[in-house]
Order: structure tokens, then sequence, then C-alpha cells
């Protein structure tokens, strides 16, 4: 067997590993996904009100809930991760609209107990982002598009385990 055809015949296995490999991996998601969405939604169910845009700046009547889980908001988005300055729940709502988990952590909070937190938003997978909360009445609230679930005690698997069931799981789908 001559070089070009050992090759070749390499770049053939190659492909087909790829090929394959592939396949098993996307299937593998399609699982996970389908068990994910055959869970019901954690939370709180609160009243929905409404998917509006509208301007920055512009006023709105309050939300229902604190921290809000549907409404008027702005255009943009808050993005995803780890936020340390002042979000508006307008862009973080856009967000939610788009799939985001969100967890919320009340100001002033010892750093220990934020450190923890964040170690569980980080060891979740998922749309999702984290920021802190001036006038929150528990230590963490979580929110999802339509959803509160409120923690009088920092639990890092009930915060992995809200991100991972109900993220991405919104009216649209859209990046956060």
């Amino acid at each position: 067997m001559t070089t070009e055809h050992k090759v070749i015949g390499g770049i053939i296995i190659l492909t087909l590993v790829i090929i394959f490999g592939s396949v098993w991996f996307s299937s593998k998601q399609a699982v996970e996904n389908k068990d994910r969405l055959s869970k019901p939604m954690m939370g709180e169910k609160m009243a929905d009100e409404g998917a509006q845009h509208v301007k920055e700046g512009e006023s709105h009547e309050p939300y229902n809930s604190n921290p809000p889980t549907s409404g008027p908001h702005w255009a943009d988005v808050a993005g995803p991760g780890i936020k340390d300055e002042f979000i508006p729940d307008e862009l973080v709502l856009h967000s939610m609209e788009h799939g985001a988990a969100v967890v919320w952590y009340r100001e002033g909070l010892d750093s220990n107990e934020v450190d923890k937190i964040k170690q569980a938003f980080n060891d979740s997978s998922g749309k999702k982002i984290i920021l802190a909360r001036e006038d929150l009445d528990v230590p963490v609230a979580l929110t999802s598009w339509g959803y509160l679930l409120k923690l009088q005690t920092i639990d890092e698997a009930m915060i992995k385990e809200f991100i991972e069931t109900n993220n991405d799981r919104a009216p649209e789908e859209a990046p956060i």
C-alpha cells in the first residue's frame, strides 16, 4: 500500500469517527434535553404580565413580584453571566423572555454566602444570570419567565436544579 493510499484511508477513517461521534453526541444531548423538558418547572407560577417592549426610561406599571418574572421590558438584553454592577429589571426580563434563569441574591449578603451562591451558579449549565438585588426580602430568589422561587437559606443544590430545569423554557428562543 502506498503512502498516498494510507493517507486517504486515514482521512476516511477519521471522517467516519467524526461523523459517528457527532451523531452519538447529538443524540445524547437530545435525550438529556428531553429529560430536562419532562421535569415540571420549579417555583411558584406567577401571573403573566405580558412581554411588551417599552422604550428605555418609559414608565410602565409596577411588576407583580420582587424580583419580576414577566412584564414590560426594553429591547436590549442583560447578557449571560455574573453581573457585578446594577442591571435594570427591564434588561433582565428580556433575557428571561429569551430563556435565562436568574439567580438574585440580597445586596450586602456576607461574602462567604455570595461565594456559595456563585459556586452553585458556576456548577450549573444553561442560560443563566446572577446578580445582587437591593430590596430582596430573602437571601436568594430564583426566577425564570413566569416562575419565582424564594429561598430562606442558601441551598446550592436547589439553585443548580432550578437553573438546569427552568432555563431555556421561555416564550422566545434567542441569545440572552
